[in-house]
């Protein structure tokens, strides 16, 4: 190699050091980002779980019934791990009986709508209770005495000979775990009955928090179109919005962003069937400095390539994509050179919802790099030449100079297009959208209430409303024709 080509590659492995160790600092700093993060004002935590004779509600896997059986006043109901979740997060279960530790993402929608981490303590080695704890860490007065029973010697006795299948908790784990039962602080937390009808008689709405400006003017406007029909809009983030659905506490589910695995995973489980999306609007347009740019394809500023069709992107970030992989800028039409793929996570969350929407759920690339936030794609991609990221919801001013949002095009050869205001959004071939889900049965109708606002949200003054907030930092924007019409008759069939 001569002395030139040494400098490219040194150069290269420079520039690919600076990026890694960007990486590598956001993601020490975002370890327990979901766990320690700001989160919106806790509401006070609601007891869907007590029952008629005063007894309590426990759910997941069929672990849950011995466990019911080794301590008195409990009902199971078996529901599976996934779904034991959702339930725990609103309040319809005391515990959760699962075979496994909480995921990040599980934890983080339990604080997010409880105001605190949740319990987590072994009951026996690899079965996990957990309970929900208010901001200052303190639990239902209900439960501190089933657990004390669950971890006395008793309630320890009666677990090891129905749960033969687990080894029991050695004496320092037990000894930890009655310690910090001992220290909770227990509190009255009210009754509520099960269902998103409040005492006062409006119907609750959990969902996104980018709605928290455009979601008051909806139901004001709906409001004179239906006087009798009252809304609480409880928009703490789309975490809260599936599990809430699942567990019977809103009327709907806004989300901005798709459904996550664990969202499904955790609705199939308690119900059997999958929720139904309706698609109300798109999700932001950009770039743009004075607001969030929604999920985009990003290259290196000093890149040329024009532009990628959709069967391009997914031969580049997906394995075995029709065509082939492609790995060399040159099959693109640039200089030749390998090209370095950047993304999330295939954790469960916005990575993994992204390799099923988009790109077809193939396997990511070999090539592709995971990274711990978008902040983190994106320095990478400033960083590197040679780079190519698929990017979530970017800030506004957090997109650094040296990278680009790529146009795309649904088709090979164009044309290509952003996902600008006041263009079809529509055309932006990787589009996200302001989901509504709805808990829809098969063979059966939802609540008409339901079915009039989503009705309004679709109609003419409900667009106008979605484009009047468009230029808010989580601005939407208004369907197009044909997806517009699409989702009025999707919604005349429930």
């Amino acid at each position: 190699m001569g002395a030139r080509g040494r400098e490219s590659v040194q150069g290269e492995e420079v520039r690919r050091a600076l990026g890694f160790a960007l990486a590598a600092a956001l993601l020490a700093g975002s370890a327990s980002a979901q766990d320690s993060g700001p989160i919106p004002e806790a509401q006070p935590l609601l007891a869907r779980y007590v029952l008629a004779d005063g007894g309590l509600a426990i759910g997941g896997g069929p672990e849950t019934d011995a466990v019911a059986a080794a301590a008195s006043g409990l009902s199971p109901r078996i529901v599976g791990p996934a779904g034991a979740m959702p339930l725990l997060t609103q309040g319809t279960i005391a515990l959760a009986v699962i075979p496994r530790e909480m995921t990040v993402i599980e934890r983080a929608a339990v604080r997010r709508f409880s105001g605190g981490l949740p319990l987590a303590v072994p009951v026996m080695q690899g079965l996990y209770l957990y309970a929900r704890c208010d901001k200052d860490g303190a639990i239902d007065e209900r439960v501190k005495p089933v657990l004390q029973a669950l971890f006395s010697d008793h309630g320890q006795t009666r677990l090891k000979a129905v749960l033969a299948m687990y080894k029991p908790l050695d004496a320092a784990a037990l000894t930890d775990a009655r310690e910090r039962i001992a220290r909770l602080h227990g509190i009255t937390i009210p009754r509520r009955e099960a269902g998103y009808v409040a005492p006062d008689g409006s119907l609750s709405i959990i969902g996104s928090d980018t709605l928290t400006t455009i979601m008051p003017d909806m139901l004001a406007a709906y409001a004179r179109h239906a006087p009798k029909v009252r809304f609480t809009a409880d928009l703490r983030g789309s975490s809260t919005a599936m599990p809430a659905l699942t567990a019977g506490t809103t009327i709907f589910a806004p989300m901005g962003r798709e459904l996550w695995e664990n969202d499904l995973d955790g609705f199939r489980q308690v119900k059997g069937y999958d929720p139904v999306r309706i698609r109300i609007a798109y999700a932001g347009h950009g770039p743009r400095a004075n607001g969030k740019t929604p999920p985009a394809i990003y290259v290196n500023a000093r890149n040329p390539l024009a532009g990628l069709s959709m069967a391009q992107v997914k031969r580049v970030f997906a394995a075995g994509a029709p065509g082939g992989d492609i790995a060399d800028w040159s099959n693109l039409g640039a200089a030749a050179g390998a090209i370095h793929v950047y993304g999330a996570r295939d954790d469960g969350g916005f990575g993994s919802a992204m390799r099923a929407s988009k790109l077809d759920g193939l396997p990511f690339s070999a090539r592709y790099q995971a990274m711990p936030s978008g902040k983190a794609i994106l320095a990478a991609v400033a960083a590197d030449p040679r780079g190519i990221g698929y990017a979530t919801w970017i800030d506004a001013g957090e997109a650094p100079e040296g990278v680009r949002v790529l146009p795309l095009s649904a088709r090979d050869g164009g044309p290509y297009v952003l996902p600008q205001a006041g263009k079809d959004r529509g055309a932006w071939p990787i589009s996200y959208f302001l989901n509504i889900y709805v808990d829809k049965a098969p063979g059966r109708q939802i609540d008409p209430a339901a079915k009039g606002l989503l009705r309004f949200l679709l109609s003419n003054e409900g667009q106008a409303i979605i484009a009047r907030h468009g230029e808010e930092d989580d601005g939407y924007v208004p369907l197009n024709g044909a997806d517009l019409k699409a989702m009025r008759d999707l919604v005349e069939t429930f």
